[in-house]
């Protein structure tokens, strides 16, 4: 890769094990990491795919209490180099890849918190001395431990031969490739469903099954059927508007709501 290759690369996974634990961008998400290592080593449809893959995959990975579920920032990021970058394993080595990825960051994640609560005494002490400098660059300085967190991983995985990555990958089993592969497929689906169960309501599964029967009969591209859903939701919010507006004002003709009427209101 070229010097502004891995310069992008390495900002991406700092930036992405910062908003790890920030929340605040979404940029740790497979589907958006992926993507801007996928942009970064000139492969961006490969990281596409790949993070669609891993983020359905991910969906239920949640922190419960204090438990901490795996890492997704660290296997988005190292999958898509792997897959995207000079050792071009497959979207199916990539995947398996992901999942010991995201125990190791599951580890150094739990690890760094517990190294860094010293950091809030120190916090406390600033605050009573009203010292809000002192906080912001402490907490600036915990964002920046977690960026290391996903930056120097990757620039370790950054240093190891695409031959010997290769080479690597063929010592393990078919198997064990296949195996996690299926596993992962089936996790995918309950991420899934998952989510289905979370956004559709009774009237939405109309829109569901055509969208389902458009893509198996027809065999659309995946972003033409997204860019038809995209029209399709924006005129049906747009129809709603227009509807509620003409029945709104004075309240006249709001007892006279069709049967339409009544199906977007139980959304």
């Amino acid at each position: 890769m070229s010097l502004v290759s891995i310069s992008l690369v390495l900002l991406v996974a700092f930036v992405v094990g910062m908003d790890g634990i920030l929340d605040e961008w979404q940029v740790y998400q497979p589907m958006i990491a992926c993507t801007l290592i996928g942009l970064a080593t000139g492969n961006v449809g490969v990281g596409i795919m790949l993070g669609a893959i891993l983020q359905m995959i991910t969906i239920g990975w949640i922190n419960i209490g204090a438990s901490v579920a795996p890492d997704i920032a660290l296997p988005a990021v190292v999958s898509a180099l792997l897959v995207c970058g000079p050792a071009a394993l497959s979207i199916k080595h990539g995947i398996a890849l992901a999942v010991p990825f995201a125990v190791v960051g599951q580890l150094l994640n739990v690890t760094i918190r517990k190294s860094i609560v010293k950091f809030i005494h120190t916090a406390d002490q600033a605050a009573e001395n009203g010292q809000i400098q002192q906080i912001d660059r402490i907490h600036l300085l915990s964002l920046g431990i977690q960026g290391l967190r996903v930056l120097i991983p990757t620039g370790l995985v950054m240093l190891i031969s695409p031959q010997f990555i290769h080479q690597l990958m063929q010592q393990i089993p078919a198997g064990i490739t296949n195996g996690i592969a299926i596993s992962i497929g089936m996790v995918s689906a309950v991420g899934f469903a998952n989510l289905i169960n979370m956004m559709v309501g009774r009237s939405l599964w109309i829109w569901f099954i055509v969208g389902f029967l458009i893509a198996i009969f027809t065999k659309m591209n995946l972003f033409i059927l997204a860019g038809l859903g995209l029209v399709a939701a924006i005129s049906f919010v747009w129809l709603k508007s227009r509807r509620h507006g003409s029945t709104g004002g004075d309240g006249e003709g709001k007892d006279d709501l069709d049967d339409f009427d009544k199906e977007l209101d139980d959304l």
